[in-house]
């Protein structure tokens, strides 16, 4: 009998770590999505900007915010 209880927690436990080695994947793959999709739309930002105020206006409009 302790032999077959030893199996069944190994196998309990290889389930387990499966189950966060997955998990984890996913959430690594979502926060990448995300950090991807935020790099995408700073640079649409910034493109908007350059194509409104033009490269000498954000950079002017850059110094003046930084400096006050």
């Amino acid at each position: 009998m302790n032999a077959i209880n030893k199996i069944q927690t190994q196998v309990k436990v290889n389930d387990q770590a499966q189950v966060l080695d997955a998990t984890s994947k996913v959430t690594v793959a979502l926060f990448g999505g995300t950090a991807a999709l935020v790099g995408l739309w700073s640079v649409a930002c910034f493109a908007g900007a350059i194509m409104t105020a033009g490269p000498l206006g954000v950079i002017m409009g850059y110094l003046s915010a930084v400096t006050g």
